[in-house]
């Protein structure tokens, strides 16, 4: 009887305690559900081409979980990494970089592994696939000559020890602190390769095919640009399921969130063809969503309380270097010192702030707590020299209006971006930065035309590169200022090319049949005296050396000006008060692993 007894009592302590660790209250068993605004809905979540939209750093940040992580006062701490330990392989002399990984599992309950790191870092190096983030993986023994197919992506320094060790082998005079820094980057998390092989075209764009390892998996996502993103609780997120004991958001407080994209902002100052449409400010109110970001100052002006975060990132004008025109680099600075990025930042509200150089203020210069915008200074100037711009085109005997027309391609909100809307008030950041870029260059003699796309045309407009300038948020894939600068250098863009006895710039004293050569920027921008600062501050011996190399680097980039940068983004945004525990990261993006909705019983829906 007293044994009886006994395990009675022990299942009543386990009851009160599994009570006490879950937010779930009955009759509910799941938990909060939240409507949030985001802005523009991204069409591809593959990690690795994170560096042209703000909007789909937010989603990969609570999709995917990297090594390591940093938060808003640029800390950095351990996410995936259990621990960690640097030592000298006394046999090879190579410093070497051990990392344990914590038990979790991927959306499909499958365990996370070290493979899946080694996988998504050796398909970034991979010859056959191009991305900026690249370069944040050059201190790794071997990884440049694999990129350029010089050595077998195998052999390179990065290992698998076991399921969950990770090592990593680095190049003579790595930085290291910066590479753990790196791991922190949304474009290098891991990913599941049997997915990627068998759903090459599709893993990062439909739902069904998609794992990921962060706190939400994608439970309703595909290319409908008009689509509600459905994230959905990871119940396998540091959780063991087939552990009945453990409490269904012992790791995720949210159950569901609705991340809507289709909805006006305010029909006060949007224009649509949808009666019946209600707004995003309407549905605020109303406690129908309960998070807002992105907004631009005219529709912040209708809501209480904004808030403002500065992200990490550069909305910025690429110029096609292959245009005739455009590639004359007098022409691509006279064009950028036209623009007053004042009132172009006061013109979009927000919190937008002018852009002074590339690198936003929140980018380390030489160590947490530096900040290289500030160390650097103004690069260019917030207001506008037009009439400096018109002088030195005169003295290079360019005229404007015997110029062919430019194409500027922006990304479209194209439920809130009309002419109607434009008329009645709104436009969004990047409509409104075009159609004042489209005014400044006109003024000086161009013709400039406007193209709004929807994001599967944007894409397919970036890799192609047809286009004679395109608006997109340069986003910094680090806590440091190299991963941003290095890939307008040849040497460090991402992008090789194959050549062979067909190319036309084959050389046959290699005594090769075929080899890969580094390709441009997707500018297509080459300076060799700008390569070679890149290379020196890669080579660079001390992080006080590297800021210095790196800030005349900046200086040279934004004279030739094969991009232009045009505002420090900010991100604009509106929390209800029944919201809690949103936490911010570096970039800029919120977390809600933790975020929890007073009285959410009363706002459940499927």
């Amino acid at each position: 009887m007293k044994k009886i007894i006994s395990a009675l009592l022990a299942l009543t302590m386990l009851v009160m305690v599994l009570a006490g660790c879950t937010k779930i209250k009955a009759p509910d068993k799941n938990g909060a559900v939240l409507d949030m605004y985001l802005g523009t809905k991204p069409i591809n979540l593959d990690p690795a081409t994170v560096y042209t939209d703000e909007t789909l750093v937010k989603l990969i940040n609570l999709l995917f979980e990297g090594l390591m992580k940093v938060d808003e006062k640029g800390k950095l701490q351990k996410a995936l990494a259990k621990k960690y330990e640097f030592y000298t392989d006394d046999k090879t002399d190579e410093l070497v970089l051990k990392i344990w990984l914590k038990t979790t599992y991927w959306s499909d309950s499958s365990l996370v592994q070290s493979h899946d790191i080694v996988y998504a870092w050796k398909r970034i190096l991979d010859p056959a696939f191009s991305s900026e983030a690249a370069s944040m993986l050059y201190a790794i023994k071997g990884a440049r000559q694999a990129k350029l197919g010089e050595i077998g992506i195998d052999d390179i320094g990065l290992y698998a020890i076991s399921k969950n060790i990770l090592e990593v082998r680095f190049e003579k005079g790595a930085d290291t602190d910066e590479f753990l820094y790196n791991l922190a980057s949304p474009a290098l998390v891991p990913l599941r390769e049997n997915k990627i092989s068998l759903y090459e075209d599709t893993w990062s764009r439909s739902s069904t095919d998609l794992s990921t390892n962060g706190p939400f998996r994608a439970r309703k996502f595909s290319g409908d640009e008009g689509e509600t993103l459905l994230l959905e609780r990871s119940k396998y997120y540091y959780r063991n399921n087939s552990l009945s004991s453990e409490a269904l958001d012992k790791s995720v407080t949210p159950y569901r969130i609705y991340v809507h994209f289709s909805d006006p902002l305010d029909l006060n100052i949007v224009s649509t063809k949808d009666e019946e449409a209600v707004d995003v400010v309407t549905k605020f109110r109303n406690e129908e969503y309960f998070y807002v970001s992105g907004l631009t100052g005219s529709v912040a002006a209708d809501f209480s309380k904004v808030k403002t975060t500065e992200l990490a990132s550069t909305y910025s004008y690429y110029f096609n270097t292959s245009n005739k025109t455009l590639a004359n680099a007098t022409v691509r600075y006279a064009l950028s010192i036209a623009l007053d990025r004042n009132a172009i930042a006061e013109a979009v509200g927000g919190g937008a702030k002018a852009a002074t150089g590339l690198v936003p203020s929140k980018v380390f210069d030489t160590k947490k707590g530096t900040s290289f915008r500030k160390n650097g200074g103004d690069v260019i100037s917030a207001s506008s020299s037009i009439e400096e711009a018109r002088s030195i085109l005169s003295d290079a005997g360019i005229d404007p209006s015997k110029s062919d027309t430019f194409y500027l391609y922006y990304l479209m909100d194209y439920t809130n971006d009309s002419y109607q809307s434009a008329q009645m008030g709104y436009m969004s950041k990047e409509k409104t930065v075009a159609t004042y870029a489209k005014e400044t260059w006109e003024e000086l003699g161009f013709s400039v035309v406007l193209k709004g796309v929807n994001a599967t045309e944007y894409e397919q407009v970036y890799k192609s590169g047809e286009y004679d300038i395109l608006g997109l948020d340069c986003q910094a894939l680090s806590t440091y200022s190299f991963a941003m600068l290095a890939p307008y250098a040849k040497a460090f863009s991402g992008k090789v090319r194959l050549v062979d006895s067909t190319s036309k710039d084959y050389d046959s004293s290699l005594g090769v049949a075929r080899y890969y050569v580094n390709e441009t920027h997707v500018t297509g921008y080459y300076n060799e005296e700008y390569d070679a600062l890149i290379e020196k501050a890669y080579a660079a011996s001390s992080r006080k050396e590297k800021a210095e190399i790196l800030h005349q680097a900046e200086k040279l980039l934004l004279e030739d000006a094969p991009v232009v940068p045009v505002l420090f983004n900010s991100d604009c945004y509106v929390s209800s008060s029944k919201l809690s525990g949103i936490q911010t990261n570096f970039f800029g993006s919120k977390i809600f692993t933790k975020t929890e909705l007073k009285n959410y019983l009363n706002y459940l829906h499927d």
